[in-house]
């Protein structure tokens, strides 16, 4: 039985590719989530907007809204981090080209003044930069024992976490996985670690399994050209594509995706792919070329998904019942049988032609 992240179709990409051949699936396959994949392709979930919206809940989007004020967010927020880049770049091509002429050194110092003050004002926008940089200096307040700053940082890193779309996807989503059909789950996060959970299953990988783990933890990657926040460069859009969805780059980072036979075993997991899409998100496991798209359900769907899943477990749990009931029977029948040590001769009774074995019984007539 082909590996499959959810059923026994859920395997097979759009190019035909199998499940199963994870071994040969090529070294550059996160290639394939090009921009095409998401030109045309309208969505398939309303947002909700049959539900009263909880006082809390709207005390949450002020504070967010107030929050994302100061942060850059969207296009604004690649191309600040390309900004970023560029002037990285050039201040340590400066540091590393720095003399000790008087007149270069005056220059010198005043550009690297110049590009200091730069970075410092487009990183105070970038929300997961601050968000990294706030939990070091909490992490080293707490060592510190030093009571007021813990909470001013504390402060700053959850305001900046906020204002991080990906850190605040918790809830129900709905997804197709494979020709199986839509299937719920449940994201949840342990610190900053994405946790998808199946509200509903399948036969490789059922209910209550989770599906996909994402760590999004803020790191600071190292690269040729300096520091940056992203571990994946995001994907660029055609402008077909960008006018649909309103952007032209999809944020995107590195998780772990779940896959098994069926009857959940041989489980096993794989390099997988977080991908934001506008008020969607999409989850690739990488090296089967799988793709799930996900959306929120209306409460409508929930309540239908909840009662059809439940009412499939309650058939499925019936007939095992009633499986196990009848084995149970049969097998006190024969074991009572063997213990009686006699041939059954009454009349209207089945008669033994051979102990050992119930092969051919005949029916004595009354």
């Amino acid at each position: 039985m082909p590996l499959s992240a959810s059923d026994d179709s859920a395997g097979s990409s759009s190019d035909g590719s199998n499940a199963g051949d994870v071994e040969s699936a090529s070294s550059d396959s996160s290639s394939r989530y090009t921009t095409d994949q998401y030109d045309g392709y309208d969505g398939a979930f309303p947002l909700p907007d049959d539900v009263e919206t909880p006082e809390t809940r709207q005390l949450r989007w002020e504070r967010e809204a107030l929050a994302q004020s100061k942060f850059a967010s969207g296009d604004d927020l690649f191309e600040l981090r390309r900004e970023v880049a560029a002037l990285r770049s050039e201040l340590i091509d400066l540091r590393s080209g720095f003399d000790d002429t008087y007149t270069t050194e005056l220059g010198a110092k005043g550009r690297i003044a110049e590009l200091e003050r730069q970075l410092y004002a487009l990183n105070e926008r970038d929300a997961e930069f601050m968000y990294a940089v706030s939990l070091e200096l909490l992490e080293n307040a707490r060592e510190e024992d030093d009571v007021e700053m813990v909470e001013k940082y504390s402060l700053q890193a959850d305001e900046a976490r906020l204002c991080i779309p990906e850190l605040n996807m918790h809830g129900l989503w709905v997804g197709k996985y494979g020709e199986n059909g839509y299937e719920m789950i449940n994201v949840t996060y342990a610190e900053d670690t994405l946790v998808a959970t199946k509200v509903t299953g399948d036969q490789n990988v059922p209910k209550g399994e989770v599906s996909f783990t994402v760590d999004l933890s803020p790191k600071v990657v190292h690269n040729s050209v300096g520091d940056s926040m992203m571990a994946l460069e995001p994907i660029e859009l055609n402008p077909k594509a960008s006018k649909q969805w309103g952007k032209k780059f999809l944020a995107r980072h590195p998780g772990k995706g779940q896959v098994a036979s069926e009857g959940f075993t041989n489980n096993q997991w794989m390099e997988g792919q977080l991908i934001l899409v506008g008020r969607f998100f999409s989850f690739a496991w990488v090296p089967i070329g799988h793709q799930v798209f996900f959306g929120r359900p209306s409460s409508e769907l929930t309540i239908k998904m909840l009662k059809e899943a439940h009412d499939e477990e309650l058939r499925r749990d019936h007939v095992a019942v009633m499986r196990d009931t009848v084995k149970s029977m049969w097998e006190e029948t024969h074991w009572a049988e063997r213990d009686a040590h006699h041939n059954f001769i009454d009349e209207g009774c089945f008669d033994y032609i051979d102990k050992e074995q119930c092969r051919c019984a005949c029916f004595l007539p009354g």
